[in-house]
């Protein structure tokens, strides 16, 4: 009876170190395809690119099955960010050239004055030129020539001479490409210069947002003092153009497999779940041009039950989408919910030579999907051989991961799992701390084959694993002696009785 107390508490005990060197301080990576170590470095919060070969490890689209741990298998805090796309806006001054329209004796009837004064809201009334310049309101303009530049104007600054005169102006700004037609494109602003002891007080900056692309910009003036233009010395633009820094795109080649019911339809099988966004089409030799309709195939996921229910379907639901797509255009075929087939973009490719010169149709743009199988069926030519396909370059940018590195190195990104892993989510507080991102790299991928899938895991893992079970194993043997033996003593109690 001693014996099976203490076999009992031996038990009880070795569970007890199990079940504890089990918590979660250590996360099993076990069912993992691929584990890739990152690159040490110093930083706190680090990053890095997702290569082709994760993409190719992953099960699931949304890059849901991966996830980063530390050395002692512990899960660190990450985000996955999309391809970036950051717009760097550049702002140069530069001087414009202008020159100022001759005083003719149309301009001193009072027609150009009443003609700014409508616009500003001052009714002309009957008063003729004279009376209209013995208020003061003299007329005057000049005009600008834009400079050719992959730039927007944003605002004129105006350069004016040191005077002792205040001065007030109303200004219009009028538009035109030709010097004959003109287009009023911007409200009234008033322009002062108020000379002081010390300083002058101005405000002489014109805002020109609203001004689209034209050749020439006219400032149309009514001031207090006559030849208000005469007294700009210069005019300066700011000039603002925007740079787009985009994540670069990255190629790989896809064959094109034919189909046996269909010399239209042709299928790429791509080898990972990289975000597809373009396709380029290089013609074959005596090919001028491509036209048709891409397709991809929905990406079914490890938990996804869509294919057993599409094995549920009814026979009439299943031949009812055969008569609607037997009904239109075979050449361009419908996205029906059974074949999970969507529709991604039309295209026509074409390379056409023109004597000395070659004209290249632009690459297919699509929104980024994550998808391995792919439909292409052209509408023209009709493929007869495989030497008429065109070759295939899909483009594709990366995602990025940033996550902290919390604990000791080194660090291990684990991708391709049958079930969506636990995951820590980078704290809100540290987002904005995108300029203190120190950039690392994955290593190559360890890995382990099987039947299924590659699996990738640590030694150490593997070897502490191998030990639990090799215990486990143990227990369950020791508690089955403890029931033989209670078994035994119940049994001689009994024939005692």
């Amino acid at each position: 009876m001693k014996l099976i107390r203490f076999l009992s508490a031996l038990t009880m005990g070795a569970g007890i170190c199990i079940a504890t060197s089990g918590i979660a301080s250590e996360y099993d990576a076990e069912g993992f395809d691929c584990s890739f170590k990152i690159s040490e470095a110093t930083q706190s919060i680090r990053g890095f690119e997702l290569t082709a070969r994760v993409y190719e490890c992953l099960r699931y689209s949304g890059h849901r099955d991966l996830t980063v741990v530390n050395a002692n298998n512990q899960i660190v805090p990450l985000r996955v960010v999309g391809p970036s796309r950051k717009v760097d806006v550049k702002t140069e001054s530069k001087t414009i050239p202008f020159y100022h329209e001759p005083a003719a004796n149309s301009y001193k009837t009072g027609q150009q004055i009443k003609r700014i004064s409508s616009l500003t809201g001052i009714e002309s009334g009957q008063e003729s030129a004279a009376q209209w310049q013995s208020k003061n309101n003299y007329y005057s303009s000049l005009i600008l020539q834009q400079q050719e530049l992959n730039s927007i104007l944003k605002k004129i600054t105006l350069k004016m001479s040191v005077s002792d005169t205040p001065i007030s102006a109303t200004v219009i700004i009028e538009q035109s490409n030709d010097l004959t037609n003109w287009t009023t494109v911007r409200n009234p602003i008033n322009v002062l210069y108020l000379p002081g002891e010390s300083e002058v007080l101005q405000n002489n900056e014109i805002d020109l947002s609203v001004v689209g692309e034209t050749k020439y910009l006219r400032l149309a003036t009514l001031s207090n003092i006559e030849g208000f233009v005469g007294t700009i010395k210069s005019i300066v633009g700011t000039y603002e153009s925007s740079i787009s820094n985009q994540t670069a795109l990255q190629w790989f080649s896809a064959d094109l497999i034919g189909s046996l019911e269909d010399k239209s339809e042709w299928f790429m099988k791509l080898p990972g779940l990289q975000p597809v966004s373009q396709l380029q089409f290089i013609p074959a030799e005596r090919v001028a041009f491509y036209k048709g309709a891409l397709y991809s195939k929905k990406h079914t996921d490890p938990d996804d039950e869509i294919l057993d229910e599409q094995r549920q379907r009814s026979a009439k639901k299943k031949l009812k989408t055969l008569i609607k797509n037997t009904l239109h255009d075979p050449h361009v075929l419908r996205s029906s919910d059974s074949e999970q087939w969507q529709y991604k973009s039309g295209f026509t490719q074409y390379k056409i030579i023109t004597g000395d010169d070659t004209a290249t149709s632009a690459n297919v743009e699509i929104p980024p999907a994550q998808s391995k199988l792919w439909k292409v069926i052209f509408s023209q030519p009709q493929i007869v051989d495989k030497s008429q396909l065109p070759k295939i370059k899909i483009g594709w940018r990366p995602s990025k991961i940033t996550f902290v590195a919390q604990g000791s190195g080194p660090f291990r990104l684990l991708a391709g799992n049958t079930e969506i892993p636990t995951r820590q989510h980078l704290p809100e507080e540290l987002l904005a701390l995108n300029n203190d991102i120190e950039t690392v790299a994955l290593l190559l991928a360890t890995q382990q084959s099987n039947d299924t899938s590659v699996s990738a895991v640590s030694d150490d893992v593997s070897a502490s694993y191998n030990l639990s079970e090799i215990l486990l194993w143990l227990i369950l043997l020791v508690g089955v002696l403890i029931m033989v033996g209670m078994a035994y003593q119940l049994s001689k109690k009994m024939k005692i009785g």
